[in-house]
């Protein structure tokens, strides 16, 4: 079975002083990502929301059998505890090269799924190569794709 860690869905960024668009970019793309739960609901994937004592945002719909995760440490004993059938878990959200590889290396270690396109990057990171570098300097990580027709992993050189 397979699980989509939603990372830091938050309805508001603190960042939003330096960079005040942060949070209607990310409210835009979170209107994306719930199309993207609902088309993997369908598919029986888990959608498991990770948003910590934040608000969530609004554009990402919560249903009840989705998952809420208080911290990303506690994930693999609430999937041992509640699901142990899951055996495929990608973490994707807000935002690439900060709290999505944080909370993928704390929920499960340093060789977790990180899916790109459905990653938004922190606006902090502004160079023209960012994604380049972030996952040369992230390079343990397993980095993935998505499409309605599923999801596939992408080799880094």
């Amino acid at each position: 079975m397979r699980a989509l860690v939603i990372v830091d869905a938050w309805e508001n960024y603190r960042s939003n002083i330096q960079i005040p668009t942060v949070n209607s970019e990310a409210h835009s793309f979170g209107g994306f990502l719930n199309e993207v739960c609902k088309l993997e609901r369908k598919q029986g994937t888990l959608i498991i929301h990770s948003y910590g004592e934040n608000i969530p945002m609004e554009q990402i719909e919560i249903r009840p059998e989705d998952w809420i995760l208080d911290s990303p440490k506690n994930l693999k004993k609430r999937i041992e505890k509640d699901n142990p059938n899951i055996d495929e878990i990608y973490f994707c959200g807000f935002h690439f090269g900060q709290c999505i590889p944080l909370q993928a290396s704390t929920g499960v270690g340093d060789d977790a799924n990180i899916i790109l396109n459905l990653s938004s990057l922190h606006p902090l990171w502004g160079n023209r190569n960012a994604w380049k570098h972030i996952m040369k300097r992230d390079s343990t990580f397993h980095y993935h794709l998505w499409s309605q027709n599923g999801i596939e992993e992408i080799s880094i050189k």
